[in-house]
């Protein structure tokens, strides 16, 4: 069985031989650099509410976050979202 990632930020799409595989990819994806994280929460969560509501649900405190967490945990959970079976 065979699994695909799109990744709409990148405008690519990955090919993963198991679902672990196509989790642990999703995971170590970042955005890293203030610019980059502040442009892509601009983008995709302009109200920070799903990236607020994410961070909650893995326990993170509002002292912890920063742009660059929020951005990251929000591409995370959408490439995770994104996984589809093929």
């Amino acid at each position: 069985m065979k699994y695909i990632v799109d990744d709409i930020y990148l405008d690519e799409q990955f090919e993963f031989n198991d679902y672990d595989e196509a989790i642990e990819h999703c995971y170590s994806q970042e955005i890293i650099y203030y610019s980059k994280a502040m442009n892509y929460l601009i983008e995709n969560d302009t109200s920070l509410r799903e990236s607020f509501d994410i961070a909650e649900r893995y326990g993170s405190s509002l002292e912890s976050l920063s742009s660059e967490t929020l951005a990251t945990i929000h591409y995370q959970d959408t490439l995770i979202n994104s996984i589809k079976e093929v």
